[in-house]
Parts: structure tokens; sequence; C-alpha cells
């Protein structure tokens, strides 16, 4: 197909519809998927809800997620044509770069805290719920019939479980973080703080990646007008979701800079005399490289002309 529409390109979307039906009974191609998707359960359940409705105007998916979406169908499509022609290394390449998740048993305090305050938190575990009793009862079309695609459904589940687990327990920790524990050596008490900056990386990919993510939902549940069935409920969740966007930029931005210190190490570097070899860095010296380094990347963190 792909070489037939070099020529005829009307055949494109033909290829990536049999590329899309194949990775349907893939189990590895099914938890790819559930990796890469954006969780849209808010758009899917005011399609839903209000779709069918004449005269009602259903928001549109945010500009973010919508990129993320067809990335992540190219990448399922650029592994399932490796996996089904082949090219088993790189097919093995792909998966190896996105390693699935494993399934948690137990909901962290972060997750919960989340869940218990976010309406589309609550809907999407509800529905995966839902998607698991349905594709596991015996009355389904495909618990006999095709047990090729009833084995990629449920390894699309678990995995997708695993993965809402790690975005609820970043966006957890972002919005609700837990104090230090009375007891915790000083030593640990940085360690600690990074945790959350490596929860929100294992659940996004990337600190940017997670910004986009959030500055998404927040402008979808910013669009007008508001459905009617989360009136209610849409003014917290966007401040729900404002309060982790700017956890996650105090996060990216790393520890405040010490001007002073930069300032006097400037002032000890240009009086040094000519020719004499430089003073090794210390620890102290490439942290703050480090901090000023992610403080000029962090969005929305602008330093003032001259520092």
């Amino acid at each position: 197909m792909e070489s037939l529409a070099a020529d005829v390109p009307a055949l494109t979307g033909m290829a990536d519809w049999l590329l899309d039906q194949i990775a349907l009974r893939d189990a590895h191609a099914q938890q790819l998927r559930a990796v890469l998707e954006p969780d849209i359960t808010d758009h899917l359940r005011d399609r839903r809800t209000d779709g069918y409705l004449l005269g009602v105007t259903v928001p549109a998916l945010d500009a973010q997620r919508t990129a993320h979406l067809n990335q992540a169908r190219e990448t399922v499509r650029a592994y399932t044509a490796a996996a089904h022609s082949g090219r088993e290394r790189e097919a093995q390449q792909l998966l190896d770069a996105f390693p699935i998740p494993a399934r948690s048993l137990n909901t962290s305090g972060p997750a919960a805290a989340w869940r218990r305050n976010s309406a589309t938190a609550q809907d999407a575990v509800e529905a995966l719920a839902a998607q698991r009793a349905a594709t596991t009862t015996e009355n389904s079309a495909d618990y006999f019939a095709d047990p090729d695609l009833l084995h990629a459904e449920t390894s699309y589940l678990a995995a997708r479980e695993g993965q809402l687990h790690l975005m609820h327990d970043a966006l957890g920790r972002l919005a609700y973080p837990a104090p230090a524990p009375r007891d915790l050596p000083e030593e640990l008490a940085p360690v600690a703080a990074a945790q959350t900056q490596r929860r929100v990386i294992e659940a996004f990919g990337t600190l940017d990646r997670a910004a986009q993510v959030l500055d998404g939902l927040i402008s979808y549940q910013l669009q007008q007008p508001v459905p009617a069935h989360r009136r209610a409920t849409t003014g917290a969740e966007t401040d729900l979701l404002t309060t982790a966007r700017d956890a996650l930029g105090y996060t990216v931005a790393g520890a405040p800079l010490d001007e002073e210190h930069i300032r006097a190490r400037l002032q000890e570097a240009l009086a040094r005399p000519a020719g004499r070899e430089p003073v090794a860095p210390t620890a102290h010296d490439e942290a703050y490289t480090q901090a000023l380094a992610a403080a000029s990347t962090a969005p929305g963190v602008h330093r003032r002309p001259g520092h």
C-alpha cells in the first residue's frame, strides 16, 4: 500500500487504515498506544454526552493533545509496519524507547488525592473500568470469536491503567505536595523533593511535554460554551489544573538563583591576571551553572536585563 500510495496519493489513507486494523490485534502495538496517547477522557465524554444533540457545540480538542495524539498514532503505525514486514529490530527499538508501565495494584496517596478532586481523573478511571468489564465479559462478541483481538485489548487496558496511575500520581504530587517527614535526615530532603520531577518525567516523558498537556487541559476547560453536564465542575477543575501547572513551573525553574554569589564569581574571574591557570570549578559552581541553564529554558521564567 505504501509503494502504491507513492504513485496514487489517495491510497495513503487506505494504508493508514490498514495499519490501524493490524495494530488492533497486536498486543505490543496496543501497549505502545497506551503509553503514548494523551488522556482525552474529557473530550470523549463531551462528545458522548452532547455530541448527538442538535444545536449543541462540543468543545474542540485542544491543539496540544491533538498533536500528541497524532504523534502516538504515527508511532504505532511505524511500529506495526516494522513488526509485520520483517523489520523486527526496528520494531523492538520502538518498544524499548517507550517502556510499558507496570500495573499498580495500590493507588498512591498523590494519585488518590488527584482523583478525589479532579472530575476528569474520576471519569478516566471509571471509563477504564467500564471498558475492562465490557472487554472481559463472556457476552462480548470477541471473547471467543477473536482471541488475538481480545488479548490485544486486555494488554492495552493493563498498560493504560499503569500509565493513568503514573499521570495521576505525578499531577497529585504537583497539586498536593507532601510535607517532608518529621524524622527525615537532612541529606535526604533534596532526594525526596526530586521525586516529584522524576515522577512527572516518568509519566509525560519530559517536563516540557507535561507543561504542554496541562496547558492543553486548561485551554480545553476554558472553551465556551461549557457543556451543561460539567458546568458545576469546570471551575474547580480549571483551578486544580492551574495549581498543578504553576507548581510545574517552579519545578522546571529549580532552586532560586543566588545573584550575589554569581556576581562575586564573575568579578573574581574578571580580576584574574591574564595567563593564570583558571581555578577548577567546584561542585557548588556546577550546581549554579545547571540552575542557570534550567532557568533559561523554563517556560514563563524571565530574568531582568543584565542578570
